[in-house]
């Protein structure tokens, strides 16, 4: 095996190294670079003392590249496009125009809010990467704190610790119903009509938010709701609905999705506050790009409500 040579080499030997070669002269390649004949001269003697071999041949006319200089030229050049790609690489990670972003959900990106976000957000940003992880809070808090997501869309939690959050958009909450059933024939429902009925929900999200919500509302009312899960997705769920086994709630963004045999009808009263959650910790310049327009687009339709983190 041939010994490495003990010398440092340095991305500017390289570049002078090529230039030279390109140009045919030192001096030509000192105009070139913008540096001194001299110490390019100087720089290569160097090099080639280093590697024990010489690069170039010299003349008065100028200077010619060795065999062994045809060789490192080659490779040099593919070395300096690598740097050149990485340099670029890492200046549009940088920027946030390039990287990856990973986005929890609670609800459809069917419409609202997070829909409009995504879209208006890849347009300006084609070669960001989003990757998506649907959930509900058990799920969605635990990934945000391990940095296996960026940022998570949920219904705003009572107690956020060790967060930075911000309020970013309201969604109407919905009675969710067979369209044979009495109450479909009204426009709008109270939580009164509907404190004796069953519901069912899904044991995945946003299963355990409904049961939250249900809890808290009814329980005002002093009555304990009789709440049914079911290990169904909810495409099931609303089939199930459809059939008569049961109502249940749904956010503004899923009644944009219809469901045969399903009716939709506003609760009275009742609408959910949804807000971004992230890591003070989180240095990714795609994802405070995305944070910055979220909030930007949330001005739209009301204040934004920064919540930081509880220091102990």
């Amino acid at each position: 095996m041939v010994p490495i040579p003990k010398c440092t080499i340095e991305v500017r030997h390289l570049r002078y190294v090529v230039v030279a070669a390109e140009q045919g002269s030192f001096r030509k390649a000192s105009a070139r670079l913008g540096v001194r004949e001299s110490t390019i001269s100087r720089q290569i003697r160097d090099l080639e003392d280093a590697l024990g071999s010489s690069l170039f041949l010299r003349t008065r006319a100028g200077v010619a590249l060795t065999q062994a200089g045809e060789s490192f030229v080659q490779r040099a050049r593919c070395a300096l496009t690598q740097i050149d790609f990485a340099i670029r690489d890492v200046g549009a990670i940088g920027r946030g125009s390039r990287g990856v972003i990973r986005i929890g959900l609670f609800s459809s990106l069917a419409t609202g809010f997070v829909a409009s976000l995504i879209g208006q957000f890849m347009a300006d940003h084609k070669e960001v990467q989003l990757e998506f992880l649907e959930g509900d809070h058990l799920e969605l808090i635990p990934a945000v704190r391990r940095h296996q997501l960026d940022i998570a869309f949920m219904t705003e939690p009572h107690e956020i610790e060790d967060f930075s959050s911000i309020r970013l958009w309201t969604e109407q909450v919905y009675v969710v119903l067979s369209k044979a059933d009495a109450l479909a024939s009204r426009s709008e429902i109270a939580w009164s009509d509907i404190r004796r009925r069953r519901f069912i929900v899904t044991e995945i999200a946003p299963g355990r938010d409904i049961e939250a919500l249900l809890f808290r509302h009814l329980s005002s009312l002093g009555h304990r709701p009789d709440i049914q899960r079911n290990r169904v997705s909810r495409q099931t769920l609303m089939q199930l609905v459809a059939c008569g086994q049961g109502i249940t709630l749904a956010s503004e963004s899923i009644t944009e999705t219809p469901f045969a045999g399903v009716a939709y009808r506003r609760l009275v009263g009742c609408r959910l506050p949804f807000c971004g959650i992230w890591s003070d910790e989180n240095d990714n310049p795609a994802f405070r790009r995305l944070l910055s327009m979220a909030n930007l687009l949330s001005r739209v339709e009301s204040n934004a409500v920064v919540r930081r983190p509880h220091t102990h």
